[in-house]
């Protein structure tokens, strides 16, 4: 098997999209699935291994979901129903990790996008299938009970720095047509998964950070990059135009919809926490410890 067809497979290429998600699942134990990018995958949370596979899973079981998903099986109870706070000396030391997320690679697969997830087989429909056959089943004791969704930030990352780095005229209108389309997609997806998964099961929803000042980007006049990274995340004036509503605010109205827990992560990241150069994304192994603090003080809560 060469190392393209493995790097693909542990991406979720089309031979991974056709296995079942929950084929390596245990009966009786509940599950936590994970939707998204590069940053629910992982990448940058530890430094690259000796092959591009080795280091995705690296990555996997490195970053801020892998964390999260510990404090979720000390935190949580595995019982009938719904998980709940644990008395003393309880937890859910059960609880099973689908992260269907992955990576892209540079010339070979492109960044997972809202639209990505979307598609036919890929991250939405494994999701479903899975909740569909644990939720619907008999036991209440191998449900999803936690959803964890972390995508859209390549959605509005390329049209962001084309159209406002540096601004120009076209940054508002630019922007306002990438948020309206990543809204459609985004609302169709937290939909699908409140109407898998039922009113109990808890959806969390992450916004997103600001990277601009801390990448090459930004390393002329951080300064400007900080607020222009600002403004396309939280709205605002900023003497392009007025934009009341940024791409966090429309991610947290089309969560609040479908009564997902809205994980804040604006504001979060600084000087420290990310990989930095031209790499103008990803947090590194301190960026993933904060973003995976910010998800344990959310939820539970």
């Amino acid at each position: 098997m060469t190392g393209l067809v493995v790097a693909l497979l542990v991406l979720g290429g089309s031979s991974a999209v056709a296995s079942p998600p929950g084929g390596s699942l245990h009966r009786g134990h509940p599950v936590h699935v994970v939707i998204g990018d590069s940053l629910p995958a992982g990448q940058q949370s530890v430094p690259p291994a000796v092959d591009f596979p080795t280091t995705a899973a690296l990555w996997k079981a490195s970053g801020f979901v892998a964390q999260f998903h510990e404090v979720l099986r000390d935190e949580l109870v595995c019982a009938p129903g719904r998980p709940h706070h644990h008395p003393p000396g309880r937890s859910c030391r059960a609880l099973e990790l689908v992260n269907l997320s992955r990576t892209g690679i540079p010339g070979v697969a492109a960044g997972v996008t809202t639209a990505t997830v979307l598609q036919p087989g890929d991250q939405l429909d494994q999701a479903v299938a899975l909740i569909e056959e644990r939720n619907d089943n008999r036991s209440p004791r191998d449900d999803v009970v936690v959803i964890t969704v972390s995508v859209g930030g390549n959605d509005l990352y390329g049209p962001a720095v084309q159209a406002c780095v540096p601004p120009t005229g076209s940054c508002v209108p630019a922007l306002q047509a990438t948020f309206a389309g990543f809204e459609v997609r985004y609302d169709e997806i937290l939909a699908t998964l409140r109407e898998s998964a039922g009113p109990d099961t808890a959806i969390l929803a992450m916004t997103y950070y600001n990277p601009l000042p801390f990448c090459a980007l930004g390393a002329a006049n951080p300064d400007i990059a900080r607020v222009l990274g600002d403004f396309i995340l939280e709205g605002g004036n900023i003497g392009l135009g007025a934009m009341p509503l940024g791409f966090n605010d429309r991610l947290r109205q089309v969560a609040d919809r479908y009564d997902a827990i809205v994980v804040d992560t604006f504001g979060t990241l600084g000087a420290g926490d990310f990989v930095g150069g031209s790499d103008c994304v990803h947090p590194d192994g301190d960026g993933h410890r904060a973003l995976a603090d910010v998800f344990a003080t959310t939820y539970p809560g």
